[in-house]
């Protein structure tokens, strides 16, 4: 009946034209970056509106120069209900870095994502959760719902294979040493504040706590990846991965509308 009320209560959000905020913790992050060529870059700029622009970033602090990314972000969805601590789910965004039509900096989810995980096991919970996830998509106007495979423990396992989408990465994990691991950038929590989705028609505004800021990244040597990464701008290994063991909360204020102004991409 919680469930059935608190999807009741969003329609309701919508229906007035309210904003819906909603807050979002995520456990154990990782980041699969792949460094733009310049073949690359040029088929990234092609699928982005009218108006934005693709920027370089420092990822992390550790970085000197920064670089143009594509960054496949994994991480598990934790339901704040102890009645749903049995369902788990993965998520994942495909983003890039840019400045909108209005010069505002901020991340593009594109590549057909976000994808969410379908649940595995059949049960009434299990059930309830996929539809909520497929409403989401639906609501969004992107995303879609896949057989997605994320685990983190000794290693980390991730694997799946969607459209004009593969990948299939498992890797040791080595010990992070007190105040070895890299932390995110300046850049990148500037450009985090806000998510455009829906091809830039759409936008999320997105606040973190503390743990975003002090959460540190062990990074891993992406040469022992074994398999080529697939998607429509690339065929290779990733250059870089970012495990984080933990969890970051993000505060969500969600379906925003953007204005799309400007000349064709440069």
């Amino acid at each position: 009946m919680f469930l059935l009320k608190k999807l009741l209560f969003k329609f309701m959000e919508l229906g007035l034209g309210l904003r819906t905020c909603f807050s979002l913790d995520t456990k154990n992050p990782i980041f699969i970056n792949f460094k733009l060529t310049e073949d690359e870059l040029v088929q990234v700029k092609k699928q982005l509106p009218a108006g934005f622009k693709i920027q370089p970033i420092r990822f992390t602090e550790n970085e000197l120069e920064p670089s143009y990314w594509i960054s496949y972000n994994f991480y598990e969805l934790k339901y704040p209900k102890p009645e749903l601590s049995a369902v788990k789910k993965a998520r994942l965004e495909i983003n890039t870095f840019v400045l909108d039509a209005l010069g505002r900096p901020g991340v593009f989810v594109f590549c057909d994502s976000p994808f969410v995980s379908k649940e595995t096991k059949l049960s009434f919970i299990g059930f309830i959760c996929d539809f909520a996830e497929w409403l989401v998509t639906k609501i969004y106007g992107v995303g879609q719902m896949i057989p997605l495979q994320f685990s983190l423990d000794e290693k980390v396992r991730v694997n799946f294979k969607t459209g004009k989408h593969q990948m299939e990465v498992e890797l040791p994990i080595p010990e992070l040493e007190p105040g070895g691991g890299e932390k995110l950038s300046v850049d990148y929590w500037r450009f985090n504040d806000i998510s455009f989705f829906n091809q830039g028609k759409t936008c999320d505004y997105v606040n973190v706590n503390s743990s975003f800021f002090m959460a540190e990244f062990i990074a891993i040597s992406a040469s022992q990846v074994s398999q080529n990464c697939v998607s429509p701008i690339f065929n290779r290994k990733p250059d870089r991965v970012l495990v984080h063991r933990g969890e970051i909360s993000y505060l969500v204020n969600s379906m925003n509308l953007c204005s799309v102004v400007g000349e064709a991409n440069g």
